[in-house]
């Protein structure tokens, strides 16, 4: 007998588990390896996404292309019932491949003996191994065996360390970021003595849940101004003169373990909590704006501000001068990325906070007397930053005609088809993807909207699109989904509809895992 899969898939033996998972549990991005027919396809993603009726999930497969059949499109199987071992199951599903205008019967396989080798289609916390048969497309005149195996990808390489400041301060300094107290360069035994000008407070932004915030102070040293200065780099130090790029900087380095964040995102916007306080008092001082700057960048070395041209290794950039409130309060402030560097890809972000926009710069004044003065400087608190990444539906139109979504749901006066009309889905965000889920029995659409942080935060936005001859009843809103019910002995019927496996009993209908769905 000729083996389906020529090529072992790394990582493809799950152990059943032990103790019961739940969908919550197992939802997020998995990286490994298709198998295809026996040739390995290496460095894939798939995403599991929790379904539009409770305790099932939706199985999405992005950009599948099978040798030199084409592009498919996107493989979305929605309400996948798992078992509390972990098992999955769905049969008999239809999709519209819409790349090729062809329909295509998809079952999720429980299991397939292929030598002496056994597939199961099951997943864990830490694991996904997903087998599916694909058949009927014209273009694919044999059924073709796909299976998925991979590692779970939940990775924090998306977001900014300890974003709120909070936990123990080592050596003054929360973990994630740094300041004068870990300088290097040449001049760092002038200021690694300033652990005042960055210190925990207890003053957090409103709403907030944590209980720390980070104060930035300016100083007066050996009669020089200095910023007040944070940074998830490292600060180097290389001169008194205060405005010296080439010597006084922010960095982060590959090399220089502990001074660096590892970062894979695409972010559209950073925003962070300021409470800005100019030591004059004074909002409309045009010398009185604080900073801050954040660079994504690939696996290079990077300096901010800048000495040399970076532009070959710059991906985005974000970087804001801001002044204070009238009160001097509390603010919240948002900044995009710009993302017109070079096509690279993410490795590191560094981002910088400083009490003032120009080095040495800010104001001052002396509140005691000119025998024995007293100075007070620009201070600046900081909470909360957060890198945001848009995962929402910005436009669907069927057949070039735009949809107006309300509590995202969509209504359309003309009967459900999955084939008879070109669906075009828009997200916005830098990496936002949407997919397209098919629902033959209540004849209506779900579209799922995820950015690449889906990895690490499991966000996401799901939209409904109701046609006239939908049957929504038990649908409900799209948080609720259905009610989970136990098969019986009472006699049913098995219905084939459009491809699709269903059980019958009266007006009852379920899924073939049980689900019940009409």
């Amino acid at each position: 007998m000729k083996k389906i899969f020529t090529v072992l898939v790394a990582g493809l033996m799950i152990s059943a588990q032990v103790t019961a998972i739940t969908v919550k549990d197992v939802c997020g991005q998995f990286d490994g390896d298709l198998n295809i027919g026996g040739k390995n396809y290496p460095n894939k993603s798939v995403y599991l996404i929790p379904g539009v009726v409770e305790n099932t999930l939706t199985f999405v497969l992005p950009d599948f292309t099978y040798g030199t059949k084409g592009k498919l499109g996107n493989i979305v199987l929605p309400n996948i019932h798992m078992s509390e071992a972990g098992q999955l199951t769905l049969e008999n599903a239809t999709l519209y491949l819409d790349s090729i205008n062809e329909r295509a019967s998809i079952t999720v396989l429980n299991g397939l003996q292929d030598g002496d080798d056994v597939y199961n289609s099951i997943v864990s916390h830490t694991e996904a191994m997903v087998l599916l048969s694909i058949e009927a497309p014209k273009s694919l005149p044999e059924p073709i065996y796909v299976l998925f195996a991979g590692k779970a990808a939940r990775s924090n390489n998306y977001v900014l360390p300890n974003s709120g400041f909070e936990g123990a301060w080592v050596s003054n300094e929360p973990q994630g970021w740094h300041s004068f107290g870990t300088a290097t360069g040449s001049k760092k035994d002038y200021v690694t003595e300033n652990t005042y000008q960055f210190i925990a407070s207890t003053q957090v932004r409103p709403g907030s849940e944590g209980k720390q915030s980070a104060m930035l102070s300016s100083d007066l040293l050996l009669g020089v101004k200095a910023n007040g200065n944070c940074t998830n780099g490292q600060i180097n130090a290389g001169s008194t003169t205060a405005d010296a790029p080439a010597d006084n900087y922010n960095f982060s380095d590959p090399s220089n373990n502990g001074f660096t964040t590892a970062f894979h995102g695409r972010p559209d916007s950073i925003v962070f909590w300021a409470k800005y306080q100019p030591a004059d008092k004074n909002p409309a001082n045009d010398v009185n704006k604080a900073r801050m700057s954040t660079i994504i960048t690939t696996n290079a070395r990077y300096q901010d501000p800048e000495a040399d041209d970076y532009s070959a290794v710059k991906v985005a950039s974000a970087a804001i001068n801001y002044a204070a409130t009238a009160d001097m309060g509390w603010q919240r402030i948002a900044v995009p990325f710009d993302y017109t560097g070079i096509a690279g890809e993410p490795a590191y972000i560094l981002t910088t906070f400083t009490t003032n926009q120009i080095p040495g710069g800010g104001s001052s004044y002396n509140k005691g007397t000119s025998m024995k003065p007293v100075y007070v400087l620009d201070s600046v608190y900081l909470d909360d930053v957060e890198l945001i990444y848009n995962n929402a539906l910005t436009s669907f139109s069927i057949d070039a005609n735009a949809l107006s979504f309300s509590q995202h749901i969509a209504s359309v006066e003309e009967n459900y088809c999955d084939s008879c009309a070109r669906y075009i889905a828009a997200a916005d965000g830098q990496t936002a993807q949407s997919f397209i889920a098919f629902d033959a029995i209540h004849k209506c659409i779900h579209i799922y909207v995820i950015a690449d942080d889906f990895a690490q935060s499991g966000a996401y936005q799901l939209y409904r699109v109701e046609f006239s001859d939908s049957d929504t009843r038990d649908l409900g809103p799209i948080e609720d989904g259905l009610e989970i019910i136990k098969q019986s002995d009472d006699k049913a019927q098995k219905v084939l509809l459009n491809g699709q496996l269903f059980i019958r009993r009266g007006d009852v209908w379920f899924n073939a895992a049980g689900v019940r769905v009409k």
